[in-house]
């Protein structure tokens, strides 16, 4: 009986220790439009083999990273999304020229290969903003100002 549950014991530590661990998803919280955009999951497989990385907007699925296809580099088409195939690998994928479709929650998916499967996924919002042509051009105020100036809101009228 105690050998089986050392047995047991065993099992289960060698299962843990095989677990993958999503370290960390790396997307800009924001990205100027017209830019391209380099997305990054981090992970260590712990001793698995990977099956595949799956990018995914909003839920729906725009770049697939299996090792085993041939070409391993996959799109799918998505309003916002333009991947830079040869510049993606299973870490990170690139994105061309983002516009505000490119806006959203974006996804990271690793998963291992069989018998387990074992999957590991993590959430990023991105926003796409747009920089002003020009400068800013103050006008409208007075050259200087005193402390207790009522004459400060004047020209606010």
């Amino acid at each position: 009986m105690l050998i089986l549950w050392i047995l047991l014991a065993v099992l289960i530590v060698k299962d843990h220790a095989l677990a993958i661990k999503l370290i960390e998803i790396r997307v800009p919280k924001h990205a100027v439009q017209g830019h391209s955009v380099k997305l990054e999951c981090l992970y260590d497989m712990e001793g698995e083999a990977l099956y595949s990385v799956k990018w995914y907007k909003d839920g729906s699925e725009f770049y697939r990273y299996v090792p085993r296809d041939d070409p391993p580099g996959q799109t799918f088409p998505i309003e916002g999304i333009t991947v830079n195939v040869r510049n993606s690998t299973n870490s990170h994928v690139m994105l061309e020229s983002v516009n505000l479709s490119s806006s959203g929650k974006y996804r990271c998916e690793v998963s291992a290969e069989a018998p387990s499967f074992q999957t590991v996924l993590e959430n990023s919002e991105m926003a796409v903003v747009v920089l002003p042509e020009t400068d800013p051009i103050i006008s409208g105020g007075y050259p200087r100002y005193q402390i207790g100036d009522s004459q400060a809101t004047e020209f606010l009228d």
